[in-house]
């Protein structure tokens, strides 16, 4: 009798230790989850009043090459609403399974000027057709127990082309990044420059009189204006494209100001023109065309802070007196 509850004891045992460990190791990936956000944004353009965006679905493949879909309900609102820091909420906070995703992207609804994506203008409203039907997303990981927020920055000026009366806007200019590895850059405009470039170009004056004053950024291998580049898909040689460009705008008072949001971390340089109307971001026109950059604003270095979109101000010669908003 003494050995069987001795026998009894020590099952009884395993039983209870197996138990414990099931609870504490064996947890199933599946269970294993964290939180997804993503939010667009984009930088002002002139010429358009309107860029309306229609979004179906967010489409992602995770690493077992499994294909989610999250319905958007096709969801509309103008792009032009959310230019610089601002940015709009596409979904946030879903749950997803920890692990890495990529081919991540979102389908919208291709416009024909009476449904869909559209652009308004000073003349009218047109269609807007997207390359490929999609917005591209980066690829990414989901870590348990943790909140992966991200946004999909749109460089108007590089990405928007408009012909035969149809608006296109392509993949390039386009790019997403994670939220806690970006920051925004303010850029305060000395209006001497702005009167001296009007002043050089009077025989370049717009059709409408109205100068085009754009704020370039190039990667920090750009040391110096002559290898400036304008929006042309191939610069010519020895000179650099922009990774971002943004109209300069004025307040009420007349402070000229541009803000570039949502820009990785890292080393930049920013360039100057009002030449903006005569840089077509299809056709080299530096080279072969009457665009020129007018002034060589020197390097900015962007930090994301401890948790991204920290503000860094710029000063393109003197500055405006730290003037940052309030545009018209």
């Amino acid at each position: 009798m003494k050995n069987y509850k001795t026998a009894l004891l020590l099952i009884s045992a395993s039983l209870l230790t197996s138990a414990c460990g099931s609870d504490s190791n064996d947890v199933a990936p599946e269970a294993l989850t964290g939180q997804f956000s993503l939010a667009v944004s984009d930088s002002p353009m002139a010429g358009v009043s309107h860029v309306g965006m229609v979004m179906s679905e967010l489409v992602l493949t995770d690493s077992k090459g499994m294909v989610q879909r999250h319905n958007l309900q096709d969801m509309a609102f103008n792009l032009l609403d959310y230019q610089g820091m601002d940015s709009h909420m596409v979904i946030s906070g879903i749950e997803l399974p920890a692990g890495h995703y990529h081919d991540v992207h979102i389908n919208i609804v291709q416009g024909d000027g009476n449904q869909g994506c559209y652009v308004e203008d000073g003349q009218g409203r047109h269609g807007l057709q997207i390359a490929d039907g999609h917005l591209p997303v980066e690829d990414f990981e989901i870590i348990h127990d943790q909140h992966h927020s991200m946004t999909l920055e749109i460089d108007l000026y590089r990405g928007l082309s408009h012909e035969q009366d149809e608006y296109q806007l392509h993949h390039e200019g386009m790019w997403s990044i994670d939220n806690s590895h970006m920051g925004h850059l303010l850029g305060e405009v000395d209006p001497q420059w702005v009167a001296d470039c009007e002043t050089a170009n009077t025989d370049k004056t717009p059709i409408d009189a109205q100068f085009h004053h754009l704020a370039y950024l190039y990667a920090n291998d750009v040391t110096d204006i002559s290898q400036m580049a304008d929006m042309g898909t191939t610069p010519p040689a020895g000179m650099n494209s922009p990774v971002a460009v943004s109209r300069m705008m004025q307040d009420s008072e007349g402070n000229w100001s541009f803000t570039m949001g949502y820009l990785p971390e890292g080393d930049y340089r920013v360039g100057y023109s009002c030449l903006g109307h005569l840089d077509d971001p299809a056709i080299d026109d530096i080279s072969g065309g009457e665009f020129q950059m007018f002034k060589d604003s020197g390097s900015i270095t962007i930090e994301a802070g401890n948790s991204g979109g920290q503000q860094t101000t710029h000063e393109c010669g003197n500055g405006n007196g730290g003037h940052h908003g309030g545009h018209r």
